[in-house]
């Protein structure tokens, strides 16, 4: 806790918002830097400037707040107490300041933007890469941040402004706000281990399967909707063996004899599962980019909306 006297001066002389920025936005990327590096000749090597710069702007914040931000140590110095006071906020300020600059830069300069994208799991293999390749040929100073997860979450967090685009699958029920185009129509198979009776099959009639234990996602994933439909469509209840979180633990257990599932086909197959075609009921899922139409999104995300609008479809193969 800073001197009563201290404490007084820096009221008389910092009374107003206006006049704390007005001292501390100029000086605030230097005293952070003097702070976390507890060395002014590495701090301003790290910012840039020179040396009598930083120690003229640690001097003149201490003279005003009435007591420095750092004090000598041994050969070199260390916070003060009021140092260690400003440092977290001063450190979120900076950030904040710095996702500022990224915002304008999207509004400022589109093709230097980022793109917040969620996508599936399963997606994260083959289909996405594929996107932002052909995309980035003609945008290649635009960035993407990923997130991925069940289509639910993703949804939700779009829904927030936390992600622009998601690539998920089913594609939701129309809901005001959103839009959304298909990339393609992605069949599912009956997933069995190699050595399972069904295994010499080319392709069966989901019903004929009725009496197995089944693998399938935990409510909420749009692959789970998809299953308990198919299964009610062919007449039956499922038995499930176990429920997992995403399909790379699906198709392992499988594998491992415990069960069978109705899963899209794999990208690449190590032999201990197969993939049967179903004949009936007709098991597929569309696989679509869903966008937010109420909320504009920043200019990047945009362009990457049109081109899955106008080429999303060719580029993963399908012709929708």
């Amino acid at each position: 806790m800073l001197p009563i006297h201290q404490s007084n001066r820096l009221f008389d002389v910092i009374n107003s918002d206006s006049d704390w920025f007005g001292l501390m936005a100029p000086q605030l990327a230097i005293a952070v830097a003097v702070l976390e590096e507890e060395h002014v000749t590495r701090a301003a090597e790290r910012l840039g400037v020179p040396q009598p710069t930083v120690s003229a702007a640690m001097r003149r914040v201490g003279e005003v707040i009435g007591t420095p931000l750092v004090q000598p140590w041994g050969r070199g110095i260390v916070a003060t107490a009021a140092g260690r006071a400003l440092l977290p906020a001063a450190r979120e300020a900076l950030m904040t300041l710095r996702a500022a600059r990224h915002e304008l830069q999207n509004v400022i300069d589109p093709d230097r933007g980022l793109v917040a994208l969620g996508f599936l799991h399963t997606l994260g293999v083959r289909d996405v890469p594929r996107l932002i390749d052909a995309f980035l040929a003609a945008y290649p100073d635009i960035s993407f941040s990923l997130k991925q997860g069940p289509a639910h979450s993703l949804l939700d967090q779009m829904r927030a402004g936390a992600l622009d685009v998601v690539i998920v699958a089913p594609l939701p029920d129309d809901e005001d706000g959103l839009e959304s185009v298909v990339l393609r129509d992605e069949k599912l198979h009956l997933t069995v281990a190699a050595d399972h009776p069904f295994a010499a099959r080319s392709s069966i009639q989901l019903r004929q399967a009725a009496a197995e234990k089944y693998m399938a996602l935990t409510r909420g994933h749009g692959l789970r909707q998809i299953f308990d439909k198919i299964c009610a469509d062919a007449g039956f209840v499922p038995e499930l063996a176990f429920e997992g979180e995403d399909i790379a633990t699906l198709r392992g257990l499988v594998g491992a004899g415990l069960g069978i599932a109705v899963l899209p086909p794999a990208i690449t197959n190590d032999g201990t599962v197969v993939d049967i075609a179903i004949t009936k009921p007709a098991a597929h899922r569309q696989v679509g980019a869903v966008w937010q139409t109420e909320r504009r999104s920043p200019p990047a995300a945009r362009r990457f909306v049109s081109f899955l609008a106008e080429s999303g479809a060719k580029v993963l193969g399908e012709e929708v």
